[in-house]
């Protein structure tokens, strides 16, 4: 009733909190039927509707900056800025995306997909409108889990110690993607202990007895325990290192969410709002299964159930399958993730070995320098990140894992073209930044078989390795393509050309493609899998080129820096000048799309290949 008519922030500033009610639970219901039919981030989003409604109502966007930390949980500020009949087109080629994005609309200050960067950007942004005289606030909205990582504890301690107009609202729904992990997690979600409130009410009932009106004092002991609480833990802390600290505040209740922020509208200084909200609020079967509901496919909206439920089995399945099995047979494994455990296909190991399971929260780097440490007494830590996260440790990969030559084993997820969530979260860059480290050793597997023979080789090499593998179904191999005797640093010879000398090297899943390809077109040509992409087989390379005429490299990752430019180096270094074409990702961030439609669109898919080969050969 409401919703039909709100199509900027200033519709809303006209309703009453009755309206306000009913505008919050019609866009819940909204929110469910396009998440439902384009798969989404649903859970979070269902809890911030309330405050989303209420900051909108109080603040003036885009004057007033609003920066959504991860940016996953913007779905009702999306709706009330414009785009409310674009969200059948939701995490779709061509549609709105899943997170901020400045080219959808000035209200998306700025754009993020990764945890934790909201208060830096809203501190630095803070202080230009200082430097500028521009007016307005900056409110920063950042989730309890997205506080259990560095930088956002950076950006703290760096802001409580100015004057800088910055509001923070920690929205506290003791979730990231499953449960939170760690201290942090606990502080925030702890209120002090009864018994402690107890003995220090009646040390104070027995000093105010023997006063005068002591019965009075007492009773207003009696109310105030509750008050004693709330302001102890978590706000002492926060408000000892310089925040204006309100809450914890009921994230569902519009009178007090609304008067608490009125109170912060009116004072200046850095200042922090808790709200305390529930992961799926509105939809029974979220609030029973948040986790499950934090990013899912279209599902059945009655049984909570996706709609096209797959069966095959995933580079991520088996990943754990293989860790438990490695686990079994030896004592001194252990798995590692960054809050991730459901993606990277931890969560029945994570069962079976709690003592050698470790879920360090949103923490890139704190987990990759936590595995060497736990190497260096013969522990063999296997460390399971998505590519894109893999960027924020990259600092630890070089100080700590390369340079110390760490016996780490780097499992490497959504490797390569990742559908829906768009430039944020591509696996296109590691190739590129991992291939220039010293000591790395790095696989990348076409199939089942070779995946398990790699994760044998992984646990029997002494040094720092890396498997990297996509997000999509495991292939049925076709045969030859890997080796029947996989060994670290070997490539594999796929066919032989048999008249006319072509060479196609790659590696990964698209091997499959391009035998398809070649197969269809009928081409006679060499295919070479490199399978370790570091160290290089340079022998099998350097005698399968010098016989060829013309080499065609394909890579599903970037082109510049990637194993093309490594090849082209080897060849530099051996002074062979031959005819070499790299087909990769070009120099650009991708768009939202299905992994099937990104490889169409960069011609990495079967009839990609096969014009490739006939306009190169």
């Amino acid at each position: 009733m409401y919703l039909e008519y709100v199509n900027t922030p200033s519709d809303i500033k006209k309703l009453n909190i009755e309206e306000l009610k009913s505008l919050s639970s019609e866009i819940r219901e909204f929110l469910i039927k396009n998440v439902s039919n384009t798969g989404g981030h649903l859970g979070s989003n269902l809890g911030v509707v309330d405050l989303t409604l209420v900051l909108h109502y109080l603040f003036d966007s885009p004057k007033d900056a609003f920066i959504f930390d991860v940016g996953h949980q913007s779905y009702t500020h999306k709706i009330l800025t414009g785009r409310k009949d674009k969200f059948n087109t939701l995490r779709t080629y061509g549609g709105i995306s899943g997170f901020p994005k400045r080219i959808e609309s000035e209200h998306d200050i700025e754009e993020t997909g990764h945890s934790s960067t909201s208060l830096s950007f809203a501190y630095g942004l803070a202080c230009s409108k200082e430097i500028l005289g521009l007016r307005g606030d900056v409110i920063a909205i950042i989730g309890d889990g997205a506080m259990t990582g560095g930088m956002a504890l950076e950006a703290m301690n760096n802001i409580a110690n100015t004057n800088k107009d910055i509001i923070i609202v920690l929205n506290n729904n003791e979730m990231s993607i499953g449960k939170n992990i760690g201290a942090v997690s606990k502080f925030l979600n702890t209120t002090l202990n009864d018994s402690l409130v107890q003995e220090a009410s009646e040390k104070v009932r027995g000093f105010v007895s023997a006063l005068p009106f002591g019965d009075i004092a007492n009773e207003f002991i009696d109310r105030g325990k509750g008050a004693i609480r709330t302001f102890v833990a978590p706000g002492i802390a926060f408000r000892e290192m310089g925040f204006k600290y309100f809450g914890p505040v009921d994230g569902h209740n519009f009178e007090d969410l609304i008067s608490t922020f009125q109170k912060v509208k009116s004072i200046r200084g850095p200042r922090l709002v808790q709200v305390n909200t529930i992961k799926g609020k509105g939809y029974k079967i979220a609030e029973e299964n948040p986790a499950k509901f934090h990013g899912i496919a279209p599902f059945n909206i009655e049984t909570g159930e996706l709609k096209n439920k797959s069966y095959s089995k995933t580079f991520s399945n088996l990943a754990g399958e293989c860790i438990i099995k490695a686990a079994e047979e030896n004592k001194n494994i252990v798995a590692i993730t960054a809050a991730m455990e459901s993606g990277t296909g931890l969560t029945e190991y994570a069962k079976l070995f709690k003592e050698r399971f470790f879920d360090v929260g949103i923490a890139e780097q704190h987990a990759i320098t936590f595995a060497v440490g736990l190497s260096e007494n013969g522990i063999i830590p296997f460390v399971c990140l998505y590519s894109t996260f893999l960027q924020r440790g990259y600092d630890q990969v070089i100080h700590d894992i390369g340079i110390m030559n760490a016996n780490v084993k780097l499992m490497i997820d959504r490797a390569g073209l990742v559908p829906e969530d768009g430039d944020t979260h591509q696996g296109v860059f590691d190739v590129s930044f991992l291939r220039i480290v010293p000591n790395i050793t790095i696989m990348a597997p076409v199939g089942e078989k070779d995946f398990r023979d790699m994760i044998k080789k992984c646990i029997e090499y002494r040094g720092p390795t890396v498997m990297r593998y996509n997000k999509a179904s495991i292939r049925e191999l076709k045969k030859n393509i890997v080796s029947d005797n996989f060994e670290i640093g070997k490539a594999h010879i796929v066919r032989e050309y048999n008249k006319q000398k072509n060479l196609i090297i790659s590696y990964g899943p698209t091997l499959i493609d391009i035998a398809d390809a070649a197969d269809e077109l009928n081409f006679d040509c060499s295919i070479l899998n490199l399978s370790t992409l570091k160290p290089l087989d340079e022998e099998t390379i350097l005698s399968t080129i010098r016989k060829a005429d013309k080499v065609l490299i394909i890579e599903e990752s970037m082109k510049k820096g990637g194993i093309g430019s490594a090849i082209l180096e080897l060849m530099s270094d051996n002074e062979i000048f031959k005819s070499v074409k790299i087909h990769a990702l070009p120099d650009k961030f991708f768009e939202v799309a299905t992994r099937n439609e990104l490889l169409q669109i960069y011609k990495l898919d079967k009839d990609g290949i096969k014009e490739i080969i006939k306009s190169y050969f």
